[in-house]
Formats: C-alpha cells, structure tokens, sequence
C-alpha cells in the first residue's frame, strides 16, 4: 500500500503541522466557533494552498515530480469556496465544489489528473482512499491529497445552529463526555502527499493499512442507531488485529457520539486509546478526517496521543481508554473515522514503518 511521505495543517490554533501539534500537548482549545487566523478572503484555497505547500516541502517533491502527468491531485470539500459561490454566478452549489482542484492545481501548477470529492464530513478521508487506489492501481506514482472547508460563515453556523448540533456558548465541543452539547465549527486545511512504496521521495511518516468506505443512507442527518454501517466498515479495518490507537469521528453530540462508541468497542480485539480532535480543534467538517490522519502521523511518529482535554466525564468504556491528559504510548497501528450527513462513512488504517 502507499505511503505517506509529507504533511500540511492549517487549524485554528495554528498554521503549520507543529504549531498545532505544539497547541495540542499544550493542551489548547477553541472556545466559539473559531476561523483560521490570518486569512481573509478567497480563504478555501489559501488554505488549501498553505497546507499542500507544507507537505510538499516535508515530501521533498520538486517542480518536476509536481506537475508530472504521474502525480494526481485529489481534494476533499463539503462546500468548496464558499465566499465565491455565495457572491455568484456559480449555476449552483456544486458547481462551485467542483471548481475547488482546478484552482488549486493551477496554484500548483499541476498536470495530472484531478478531482474533488464532496461527501460532507467524510470528504477528506474518502479522498485519500481515492488516491491510494489510484496509486495501488498503478493509475499515478504519487498523490497529492487535500482537504479544506471554510465554512465559519452566518448561513451555515445558523444552519447548524437550527439543526441542534452546535454546542450552546461557553460549553465547548466534548467529545464523549456525559455533559456533551454539540460541537464548534472552524476552518481548517490538511494535506498529505502519498507515494508508491516502491520508489517514494520523502521520509516515510506512515503507510496506508486497510480502509473501508460504506453509508448508511437512513436518514438526511442522522446516524443509523445501531451504528451497523459504521460497525461492518471497522471489523473490515481492525481484522481482530491489534490497534493502538482509535481516532474517532467524536463530535461531541448528543446522539451520534454512543452510537459511534458502541460501534468501536463491539470490534476492539483489546485495548486501544480513544481520541478525538474536535474538543480543541473544532470541527472543520470536509478536512475533519484528513485532519485525524495527519495528527495520527504525528502520534506515529513521536509516540505521543494529546490529551482529550475538554472531555472530563468520559461516557463509560469496556475497552477504549479516553484520556483527558496525553498518553505516552508507542503507536503501531492506528486508524481514523469520518462520517457525514446523508450516510458517507469512511474508516483508514495506518501503520508504522
């Protein structure tokens, strides 16, 4: 399977890879719905320009690796650049979506092939079992994949808002905590670049284990409640083998976060660290999964998970252990989870080199 050799992140507490790492152990938060510092306008592909940028210098890809036809650029987005849609004249919403790697690749100036995958929260992480397949197929060498949402916006924190899945002000997103309310919206951008095994450029930082793709389709909102989809698509990815650590999609709502817990445990062959970056970072939606990766890159490569610091009354576990303190634990296997709106779900596996 493909490896990854390069990582890009654009958070709210930080614009770069270890700056927000750096956030994180120091056990930083959002506190409202939070954008990325320092950017303005035209702010989906900025980001997006920021992260891929920082992962193409970490994979050492120069100009000519870039725009080889043998390079692909695959992104991930619910919405695309909302601030040029909602000015128009897009014909409508996807239209807009779908413009999203075109700009991108023209920043980047690159020649391969493109697409963009809009599959609401699920999007970053579908991306990049897109482009891993590519790569096992033999269809590119190498992938550049990213994932942006810059979604904090009136329409849409007011949209959320009526749908009762933000958390109410001053209680902060706490993914699986008894006191769970919801979670906070923010914008972010993450990026990885992957790699044939064969003949990679970069240092490894991970390669990619198992995925499953599936969607429950039961309602336009909800989760199924007995988290079936979610539970077939992790037995496929954890195979009864050992799993160090569980980054769960943890949103911190009311509904999904047990049925998402249950889902895990009913599968976990033995004790794993249960971890969600929505208590710090928000949930940035599109980028969430990609997001979860790059940070389980992290914990790969430092031996180190960040502290679940906003959740302080973890709902009860047989297996999962959720810390609110970092955990020092060598990390072999991993996994990421990311579900949305309308069903898609999607589950990655990593592990060290």
């Amino acid at each position: 399977m493909p490896i990854i050799t390069g990582l890009g992140l654009v958070t709210p507490l930080g614009c770069g890879v270890e700056p927000t790492w750096d956030a994180l152990l120091a056990g930083r938060c959002i506190t409202d719905h939070a954008p990325a510092p320092g950017i303005e306008s035209a702010k989906a592909i900025r980001l997006a320009l920021l992260a891929a940028q920082e992962a193409i210098k970490q994979s050492r890809w120069n100009v000519t690796a870039r725009s080889d036809p043998d390079t692909a650029l695959v992104m991930g987005t619910s919405k695309g650049p909302i601030e040029e849609w909602t000015r128009g004249p897009w014909p409508h919403l996807m239209a807009g979506v779908g413009q999203t790697a075109g700009l991108l690749a023209h920043e980047l100036a690159m020649q391969g092939p493109r697409t963009t995958i809009s599959a609401a929260c699920a999007s970053g992480l579908i991306a990049l079992t897109v482009a891993s397949t590519m790569i096992a197929c033999g269809q590119v060498q190498r992938a550049l994949v990213v994932a942006v949402e810059a979604s904090v916006h009136p329409l849409f924190i007011a949209s959320f808002a009526r749908l009762g899945v933000t958390a109410p002000p001053g209680h902060g997103c706490r993914p699986f905590d008894r006191r769970r309310a919801g979670f906070l919206m923010s914008e972010a951008a993450a990026a990885v670049c992957l790699e044939s095994d064969t003949s990679p450029v970069g240092a490894p930082a991970a390669r990619i284990d198992r995925f499953a793709l599936g969607s429950d389709a039961v309602h336009l909102t909800a989760s199924d409640s007995q988290g079936t989809t979610l539970h077939r698509l992790l037995r496929h990815v954890i195979a009864d083998e050992p799993i160090d650590l569980i980054h769960a999609h943890g949103t911190g709502t009311v509904i999904n976060d047990p049925i998402e817990l249950a889902a895990i445990e009913s599968v976990l062959p033995g004790s794993a660290i249960g971890y969600s970056h929505k208590g710090a970072l928000g949930h940035s939606l599109g980028p969430s999964g990609l997001v979860s990766i790059v940070l389980n890159c992290l914990a790969h490569r430092h031996g180190t998970v960040p502290g679940n610091v906003q959740t302080t009354e973890p709902l009860e576990t047989r297996q999962l252990r959720i810390n609110a303190n970092i955990t020092q634990c060598q990390i072999r296997r991993s996994l990421a989870i990311a579900s949305g709106f309308g069903g898609p779900t999607a589950v990655l596996g990593l592990v060290s080199i």
